[in-house]
């Protein structure tokens, strides 16, 4: 049996980059990442029982705070149990309380397959009669972690896992309303917005932007003469020139919401995109990134 590693890999041979292990696990020791995704705020459902018919408060718990996804594969040659074992190993060792494991048949087959949270394909997929699932919970005085895993086998055989982790903490208030934008405007020429929010390599506005796109809208109205440059940018994970394209086209679907939904004037907006050529913190770190993950309105 291959031991879980319990010393993070940051970006190793295979890896997706920018990702790391979630510290507090690790890795099957010959797996390599193949997504990564790390959100501040957001949310997950742990089940915490099997899946006869439907998804019920009985078997399910929803659980909210700064959320990691690990995507991961391994070769053919480790079985199913091999890995399945390894990671029960580690989290046991990492204090985590099992909540529930099974494997396809105790969980509900198709039942269950078809409603737990799974990651893009071809990251993983789950065959429906050859699947395990495992979820955790560590109780800390900073917050409990809870923890999901679930592995099956790829259409070539391969050994793809998925680990979702939640670390339970409120969601902090990054909304900066249409005064605070014309005060930090009217001192620095621009202000940093946290609100307005995408899916990962994706360009289309997320409902929870909302808010923020009313205070712009607001700022935009009481002033009149006010033109706005709406530059976008991004942190350094992939290369420059999609992150250079990928935060023009936010920083241009920002405008058009604002010229569509809040009656702003097309010729007082611009959109730009400076991709990671102007952090405002450390890539190194996933606090960092985020900080640099923003929209900005510079005064033209």
């Amino acid at each position: 049996m291959i031991l879980l590693s319990t010393t993070p890999v940051l970006a190793g041979k295979g890896d997706k980059p920018g990702s790391s292990d979630y510290p507090l696990i690790g890795r099957f020791e010959s797996s390599s990442i193949t997504y990564y995704d790390v959100k501040d705020f957001d949310e997950h459902t742990i089940f915490t029982g099997p899946v006869a018919k439907k998804v019920s408060a009985e078997n399910t718990r929803n659980v909210e705070g700064k959320t990691y996804r690990i995507a991961y594969k391994a070769t053919k040659e480790h079985s199913l149990a091999e890995i399945f074992r390894n990671f029960e190993i580690g989290m046991k060792e990492a204090g985590f309380e099992i909540l529930f494991s099974c494997d396809s048949k105790a969980c509900g087959e198709t039942n269950f397959s078809r409603k737990v949270e799974t990651l893009p394909i071809p990251h993983m997929s789950v065959d429906s009669w050859n699947y395990r699932y495992m979820s955790a919970r560590l109780t800390r005085a900073e917050g409990d972690v809870y923890a999901s895993f679930l592995l099956s086998v790829s259409g070539n055989g391969n050994r793809v896992f998925q680990l979702i982790v939640v670390e339970l903490e409120g969601m902090k208030y990054r909304m900066v309303g249409a005064d605070e934008m014309a005060q930090e405007i009217a001192v620095g020429g621009h202000v940093a917005l946290y609100g307005i929010y995408f899916d990962t390599n994706s360009a289309d506005l997320k409902p929870e932007s909302k808010p923020t796109l009313d205070e712009i809208g607001k700022l935009m109205n009481k002033d009149g003469s006010l033109k706005l440059i709406i530059v976008g940018h991004t942190d350094n994970v992939g290369a420059l020139d999609y992150n250079l394209d990928l935060s023009r086209r936010r920083a241009a679907a920002v405008v058009n919401e604002l010229v569509e939904k809040h009656g702003v004037s097309k010729g007082r907006l611009t959109s730009s995109g400076a991709a990671f050529l102007a952090p405002v913190a450390t890539n190194d770190t996933d606090e960092g990134r985020a900080k640099n993950r923003r929209v900005e309105l510079v005064k033209q």
